[in-house]
């Protein structure tokens, strides 16, 4: 049976994905096609920029398998990179629950206790949310209104570090025992790891911003600043991580990403890079899942 479920699951996400992709190319089709004369490819920085990407994963998986330790949880690398992964794809299903419900189920049937499993879940949830407030700020200072980035990024910074208190971790036994529809106490988390992770998943954000700064160099040939483009796109990456209503961020980063970079580009190179950049992510995403699954399954019965 639970097989079976699995199984279902799989089809789902991945029909979900490919629906995702197909509306994605469907309704931006005429706009590449009037953006063709701003396409100027360079394959290198194409490369180099989808294994920047490929490596800032290896860096989130560790960020995560970072706050299980803090929680006296022990994974297998390659365990929580498949699990990472799988539950990643489950964003492009609309709903932020179903990716951190994803996770904390994967790391149940993994053998990770269930508080741990489904606290985790939220504690790397509110670390990207909060680093990458304070990243938009610190790079691109001029996005949005700084003052009200900032203070986000710093209140749910806090939010993630009061898991490390008693009392934080009495609340989020809260907020899941509702969820859950029964008792679950979570233990706190010990500091150092969380600030780890936190510091990784920092650094996995100016990843993804050189990956947009070598996506721009290969898609039209032109350059932009690097410190502007790590900003701008963890500012449009964090939009879409708070939007929940849509899947994957679908249309949030898009918007913001497609208005800043019609300035040093133009609106043809700036609609070609933003598309460029979401089929990216999503087919390394993808390769990612689907690598992980290959090598990095145990071959037991009950899994």
């Amino acid at each position: 049976m639970k097989r079976r479920v699995w199984v279902a699951a799989q089809v789902v996400v991945g029909a979900a994905i490919v629906w995702f992709l197909y509306r994605y190319v469907a309704e931006n089709w005429a706009a590449l096609q009037l953006s063709a004369d701003a396409v100027e490819l360079h394959p290198a920085p194409l490369v180099a920029a989808g294994l920047i990407v490929l490596s800032t994963y290896a860096l989130l998986i560790a960020a995560w398998d970072a706050v299980l330790r803090g929680w006296g949880e022990r994974l297998p690398y390659r365990d929580a990179a498949r699990i990472w992964c799988v539950s990643n794809l489950a964003r492009y299903v609309p709903g932020r629950v179903w990716q951190i419900a994803g996770m904390a189920a994967l790391a149940q049937r993994a053998g990770v206790s269930p508080w741990a499993a489904a606290g985790s879940a939220v504690a790397v949830q509110l670390l990207a949310i909060a680093t990458g407030a304070l990243v938009t700020v610190a790079f691109a200072p001029d996005f949005g209104h700084p003052l009200i980035v900032g203070a986000a990024g710093v209140a749910t910074a806090a939010a993630a570090a009061a898991l490390a208190w008693p009392p934080g971790a009495a609340w989020l036994s809260r907020v899941l025992s509702r969820v859950r529809g029964g008792p679950v106490e979570v233990r706190p988390v010990r500091g150092w790891p969380l600030l780890v992770s936190a510091l990784v998943t920092a650094a996995a954000w100016v990843l993804y911003g050189l990956a947009l700064y070598l996506s721009v160099r290969g898609l039209t040939g032109r350059d932009i600043s690097i410190r502007a483009s790590i900003g701008v796109f963890t500012g449009s990456y964090v939009a879409g991580l708070v939007n929940v209503f849509t899947a994957a961020g679908l249309g949030t980063r898009e918007v913001i990403l497609v208005n800043w970079l019609t300035g040093p580009l133009g609106p043809g190179a700036a609609f070609v890079v933003t598309a460029g950049s979401r089929i990216l992510m999503t087919v390394t995403e993808i390769v990612a899942a689907l690598a992980a699954l290959a090598f990095g399954t145990r071959k037991t019965d009950d899994r």
